[in-house]
């Protein structure tokens, strides 16, 4: 899933740098609430680890090279083999956004 990620990030980081301007910014407490409810049952979302192994941290996700909103938008609008199909509305996808963007370089 790492490869599929990361493609992601290039070609969101290339192709769609405007994207980002456009959008309104969400609110980092608003993501960790709305993430709290529905993500926490597979990703780790704050300090602890994921209660699924294979579902990324999203401070692990945070500290990755080349996250941008812009790219974990394109990330969250793009269905994953390993994810169940949920579909975020578009403020608490910004608002979760907002938070993971909120964790980077946090230990």
């Amino acid at each position: 899933m790492r490869p599929v990620f990361m493609g992601t990030v290039i070609i969101a980081t290339l192709c769609l740098p405007s994207l980002a301007a456009a959008e309104h910014p969400g609110d980092p407490q608003a993501g960790y609430e709305y993430a709290k409810q529905v993500c926490s049952g597979c990703h780790g979302i704050s300090a602890e680890p994921s209660p699924m192994p294979e579902a990324t941290r999203f401070r692990e996700v945070s500290d990755r090279p080349g996250v941008t909103g812009t790219a974990l938008r394109v990330w969250m609008e793009t269905t994953h083999p390993t994810m169940p199909n949920i579909i975020v509305p578009k403020q608490d996808m910004l608002n979760v956004i907002a938070y993971i963007l909120d964790l980077k370089g946090r230990d």
